[in-house]
């Protein structure tokens, strides 16, 4: 626990160690104290990949000249065992959205946008839903949208976070007018994928050029981050790029439409080069690239609803013992990162990983920057000393909306009721029961909806929260969420599907005699053939006990049976792999899936048609007498056994 505590310790002996001379004091961390420090985490971080199940990661160093540290561990995926190097390509996610903040002042900066304008100056036609106020969009601005406090839900009805690709990235923005706001505007502070994926388009649409090429003019290539791209054709043609490894025995997906909020993907050693930037405030290499007061201003919270989230335009900010702080992560798809700099200390640092799971990587960013510090405290004591003791006020600041607080956000919610009448309470029993969120497809977790004090109680993941109907079937949590029950399955701000009532003996009853019955199909036609033809191979004289061949007929029966039967087991076995496994509507491929996993998802959709294909060719062989009635018996069994559990599972 030491290590986690290592920069916290390392900040508050800034202050504590006596002032040593100004002619005595350094002007640098020395090599040595560098390779000591270095050399500590690198026999290190391979035993913690290993304990935490890190399959890649790579990490930088950097002051605000030279890189102190680059190097990669692990390997790019499991399975291919490429080793990842300080230039392998990672996805870093939500680090992406300091990107977007980064482009926006860059926009600004060239006369493009207006950082204070409401967005309806560059998207006239947008529209947002509000049960707070008419017309929110008109109150909205940029700097709402990349401080996540204008309101918006996380996720767009199109292409959010756990949805699969299929649609464009004007699609998904396009959607967001079907959400609803979570808060009125400017007034509460609540993550956004939605924000920062807006601010993007409107950088798009005022540049005339895609967003992921505006990025790459005005950010990447001026800081020489030669290495890093947003283009999915670019990443898809990378040898040298890490695999995602997610929490679902399926490979992430590799396309997906967040691209403002989360799709850049870069490099350690062009991370040491955008760490610079910010470090040096807008200067690489002692060339100004952005304006002194653009890059303050995207270290400012723009409000008093950013200022007490401690978050800026598209980083998050803290002052600690006196020096600024910034820091953003970004996880998902299969990936994780982190990234940390001190402007005064003249310091940074950022680790990129091939796992959802974020624990090492901000572990690690704060135990290294740490042990540097501690390895030189007269220096960083005097780059931090100089520092003022008061926060400056921000006007903007000022100017913006007040502070909504849980109880005022809490009264405003209540006050938006509908009555409590008869009718009311019998509509919202019928919203009872269980649903499922999904992920890429495949659920993701459980929620239940249940009646408590003639109010309804949404349960998940150990948490429940009171919803309030503020519309006939639209209702709000505590948390500002909205659950369209009308729209089951396609609620934008919080999609889900309902499953039905379940009686798990029941169910194991079912699948067990359906099992049974698909292995006996099994055996009928490609099982007794192989037996068959083994005594004929052992004994060529002897006529076989099981009789002549079936006739065509019975044979392409029997080998569509076999074929039906072994797909449902195949169901079957990755239902018991998955227990909350549902098949919910035909899926769409996309980049990165695996044959099997495919192969997965099409199993029942493939018995329902094989065991259509079995009822037409049963109709010839029962008219012929071909068969004996217990045989004609047994098949219609197993064809209403294919129909009825394949359907069961899809819907």
């Amino acid at each position: 626990m030491k290590k986690i505590f290592a920069l916290c310790s390392a900040v508050l002996l800034l202050y504590e160690t006596a002032c040593a001379p100004v002619s005595n004091r350094p002007e640098s961390i020395t090599s040595d104290e560098i390779a000591a420090v270095i050399e500590q985490y690198r026999q290190e971080i391979p035993q913690r990949m290993q304990q935490e199940h890190v399959p890649g990661l790579a990490i930088v160093v950097v002051d605000d000249q030279n890189v102190l540290w680059a190097e990669g561990f692990g390997f790019t995926d499991w399975d291919r065992q490429t080793p990842v190097t300080q230039d392998t390509l990672f996805s870093i996610q939500s680090m992406s959205k300091s990107f977007t903040g980064t482009a926006a002042m860059f926009a600004a900066q060239e006369g493009l946008v207006d950082l204070d304008a409401a967005i309806t100056t560059y998207l006239p036609d947008f529209h947002v839903n509000s049960i707070y106020e008419e017309n929110p969009e008109e109150q909205i601005t940029l700097r709402m949208l990349l401080s996540h406090t204008a309101g918006l839900a996380h996720e767009a009805p199109i292409g959010g976070n756990h949805d699969l690709p299929g649609h464009t990235f004007e699609e998904h923005i396009a959607s967001i007018s079907d959400t609803w706001l979570s808060f009125p505007v400017g007034t509460r502070w609540g993550y956004s994928n939605l924000g920062i994926d807006l601010a993007g388009y409107i950088l798009q649409v005022r540049a005339g050029m895609p967003f992921t090429q505006y990025v790459q003019e005005k950010v990447l290539d001026p800081l020489g981050m030669t290495g890093s791209t947003l283009d999915i054709r670019q990443v898809l043609a990378r040898s040298d790029r890490a695999l995602g490894h997610g929490p679902l025995p399926f490979r992430p997906p590799t396309e997906f439409l967040i691209i403002p909020s989360g799709g850049v993907r870069t490099t350690a050693s062009d991370m040491a080069r955008y760490l610079q930037f910010h470090i040096n405030e807008g200067a690489l290499d002692g060339t100004r690239l952005l304006r002194q007061d653009l890059a303050e201003t995207m270290y400012e919270p723009p409000n008093p609803a950013a200022l007490d989230a401690e978050y800026a335009l598209g980083i998050g900010t803290a002052n600690w013992q006196g020096t600024r702080r910034f820091q953003h992560g970004g996880g998902g798809f299969g990936y994780n990162s982190n990234m940390v700099w001190y402007p005064e200390l003249k310091l940074g640092a950022a680790v990129l990983s091939n796992t959802e799971d974020a624990s090492l990587n901000m572990q690690l960013v704060d135990e290294v920057l740490g042990s540097i510090i501690s390895a030189n405290i007269p220096l960083y004591h005097s780059r931090a000393s100089p520092l003022p003791s008061v926060q400056p006020a921000y006007g903007f600041i000022q100017n913006g909306p007040a502070l909504l607080t849980d109880t005022a956000f809490g009264d405003l919610i209540a006050g938006k009721a509908l009555p409590m009448d008869e009718t009311a309470r019998q509509r919202r029993l019928t919203y009872v029961g269980k649903y499922v969120k999904t992920k890429w497809g495949f659920p993701y977790y459980m929620i239940q909806v249940r009646e408590s004090n003639e109010r309804l109680v949404a349960s998940a993941l150990d948490l429940a929260l009171e919803l309030t109907e503020v519309q006939p079937g639209l209702f709000v949590d505590q948390q500002g969420s909205t659950y369209d029950f009308t729209a089951i399955g396609k609620d934008p701000n919080f999609a889900l599907v309902r499953v039905g009532p379940q009686c798990l003996p029941m169910r194991l009853a079912i699948y067990t005699l359906c099992g049974l019955l698909f292995l006996s199909a099994l055996y009928f036609w490609p099982g007794r053939l192989v037996v068959r033809r083994l005594r004929r191979k052992g004994n060529p004289d002897t006529a076989s006990p099981a009789g002549p061949l079936p006739n065509r007929w019975l044979a392409w029966i029997e080998i569509l049976a076999a074929l039906a039967s072994l797909f449902s087991l195949l169901c079957l076995a990755a239902i018991a792999l998955l227990p909350n496994l549902i098949y919910i509507s035909w899926p769409r491929p996309y980049a990165g899936l695996l044959w099997w996993q495919f192969g997965i998802l099409v199993f029942p959709f493939a018995s329902l048609l094989l065991a259509v294909l079995i009822a037409l060719l049963a109709g010839p062989i029962t008219r012929s007498h071909a068969w004996a009635r217990r045989t004609r018996l047994y098949y219609l069994s197993v064809a209403l056994a294919l129909l009825a559990f394949n359907i069961a599972i899809i819907l």
